[in-house]
């Protein structure tokens, strides 16, 4: 059983709901942090395949999290988990996938799935335990996975590659928007800079969220 899945969205709705379909494996709590306040899985239940999750859970946000937060967010909920399987909404596991990918995870390594690899990503406990969370500097998205990966290569944890056949639309959510798009032209160069301070003298080391940044390169203008 899955312990824990965690899927930030924040809009294309339908791409959840094809996301949350493929789940055809037993999974322990399945939370989803609505950054876009507008899921409608509060009146569509069924949606989530109450035969495979045993507990599932909506989050609905007054503002966008982003990526690292989302996904710090739900790995703190859930102390007590072996590893959190972080999932975007724009991918899905084919028949029986799920399964196989599972099969690859351990509490003492990241697994990555699909194309590309972070679509669909296990981080288990040992790597969270020694390394810490994703850094919440990296506003909304991109860069906090390789970021994270490179963390978790320095301390000699091995980051395996899953087979396991995933699906998955890049970039649905900004390609869905052209403002969005363009706000990310600014958030995504302000965040190549941020990644090439924190690895310019070694293995960074944990930085606080910085509020001045989250306003500044938000998406919600």
């Amino acid at each position: 059983m899955v312990p824990v899945i965690v899927i930030p969205v924040l809009n294309r709705y339908d791409l959840l709901e094809r996301c949350l379909a493929s789940i055809d494996h037993p999974v322990e709590t399945l939370i989803v942090i609505d950054n876009g306040g507008q899921a409608g899985l509060h009146d569509q239940p069924w949606l989530v395949d109450r035969r495979h999750v045993q507990d599932y859970r909506i989050w609905s946000m007054p503002s966008n999290l982003g990526v690292a937060t989302s996904w710090n967010l739900g790995i703190k909920a859930t102390p007590f988990s072996s590893g959190w399987l972080l999932l975007n909404s724009d991918a899905w596991f084919k028949p029986g996938q799920l399964e196989r990918f599972y099969r690859d995870c351990a509490p003492g390594r990241v697994t990555l799935g699909g194309a590309p690899g972070w679509c669909s990503a296990h981080i288990g406990r040992d790597v969270v335990a020694k390394i810490g969370l994703f850094c919440e500097n990296f506003h909304p998205a991109y860069f906090e996975d390789t970021d994270f990966q490179r963390r978790a290569m320095a301390h000699g944890f091995p980051i395996l590659h899953s087979e396991a056949e995933i699906g998955h639309d890049n970039s649905s959510t900004i390609g869905s928007d052209p403002k969005l798009a363009d706000y990310n032209s600014k958030s995504f160069a302000a965040n190549v800079l941020l990644y090439d301070r924190r690895w310019l003298n070694g293995v960074p080391a944990h930085e606080e969220w910085d509020l001045d940044r989250r306003v500044e390169l938000g998406w919600e203008r």
